[in-house]
């Protein structure tokens, strides 16, 4: 059972919908709520104009710290530990930065699971004024996982170019900025080495950039949330592959409300566990029961035809734009893991593109209330 703003909300199966009487309940919850927050224009134009996500282009930066120490603290409650930054700015010069960094996450925090775990930078505003971070507190970098399996870069990649992908379907999305790290020890103990990463955006940031902030209620149904936007991150799952996520669990999932809107919005990430990238270490749930993460799991909810086929409708205006991103990109992927990310593409594309076989994977397939 869950408080929220005075009231109890009983918690239900999430793949069940709440009856009608309780989503009007649910509904009144969130109206209700009041937000101390709000942006006015000039607040919103500076969170718009941040620098670090505005670029396509690769950042080199260099990260000094002590590799085996900050590696070797992966507990439940990791400690921040001293970290420089380095890189050089657009006209040649060299810029510094100290900040702080742990490990975080959670499947790929286990040592079994990621010898190079993802990490947290966190900087002082004052240090990162006039620079590429600057309005930048806590930053999630996701990294390569093996430093010796150069698979792990391609799936890395992967992962940043459906961040991208869905950045094409929806404002309402998780920022990403590709960066070329050297990780230097400083210590000195080990040598320096180079690997792709990217940078998330901070979810606070999310919100504020699009006006409103981070709603941390779980067992929200996915009808009490923006509609529009959760018939379209459905199927984008689908396109992907990914079966890793759930609206009322929050699992990759964040809920934002807009301030003035009632409705929350549900954004999407950590979609390693895609089908379309296919890792060695992703595995479906048991409950869902399909053989591999390549296997896809339309998990929408039912609709009438009319919104399934419109949506098909609006994915094939991104189509050209979507391939267009795993084509260009710099770096680019290896020719195999090109071919088999677009090879996967065209699977979805045949599928909404033939009534019969949309029919049959993505609109009998929905989810009901029963």
């Amino acid at each position: 059972m869950l408080n929220y703003s005075g009231l109890k909300i009983y918690k239900h199966t999430w793949g069940r919908f709440y009856p009608s009487g309780w989503k009007l309940f649910i509904l009144l919850c969130l109206i209700s709520t009041t937000f101390s927050y709000e942006l006015s224009a000039q607040e919103s134009e500076a969170a718009i104009s941040y620098p670090l996500f505005d670029s396509e282009e690769a950042l080199e930066i260099t990260m000094e710290m002590d590799i085996r120490t900050v590696l070797r603290d992966r507990g439940e409650e990791t400690d921040y530990h001293p970290l420089l930054v380095t890189w050089n700015t657009e006209d040649g010069e060299i810029r510094q930065v100290e900040a702080r960094v742990k490990v975080r996450g959670n499947f790929r925090r286990q040592r079994e699971n990621c010898r190079f775990p993802p990490l947290r930078m966190r900087f002082e505003t004052e240090t990162v004024e006039g620079t590429v971070f600057e309005g930048q507190k806590k930053l999630k970098l996701v990294t390569h996982c093996q430093t010796r399996r150069s698979q792990y870069q391609q799936y890395l990649l992967q992962e940043y170019l459906i961040y991208r992908a869905y950045n094409l379907m929806t404002d309402k999305s998780f920022r990403v900025r590709l960066v070329k790290i050297t990780y230097a020890d400083s210590q000195e103990r080990d040598d320096p080495f180079t690997r792709y990463g990217f940078i998330l955006e901070d979810e606070d940031k999310m919100a504020e950039r699009l006006g409103g902030k981070i709603l941390e209620v779980e067992n929200v149904h996915p009808d009490l949330t923006d509609y529009e936007l959760s018939n379209r991150l459905a199927i984008f799952q689908f396109m992907m592959g990914n079966s890793d996520w759930s609206i009322p669990g929050l699992h990759n999932i964040k809920l934002i409300r807009l301030d003035g809107e009632p409705t929350p919005y549900a954004i999407p990430y950590d979609f390693d566990w895609s089908g379309i990238i296919n890792t060695r270490y992703a595995k479906p749930d048991p409950f869902l029961n399909i053989r591999t993460v390549r296997q896809r799991l339309f998990r929408g909810f039912c609709r009438d035809p009319e919104v399934f086929r419109d949506e098909f409708a609006f994915f094939n205006k991104q189509k050209k734009d979507i391939y267009a991103l795993y084509r260009e990109l710099s770096p680019p992927l290896e020719e195999n893991e090109l071919e088999q990310a677009t090879g996967y593409l065209d699977e979805f594309y045949a599928i909404i593109n033939d009534p019969d076989e949309a029919e049959y994977d993505i609109i009998e397939k929905c989810r009901t209330d029963r």
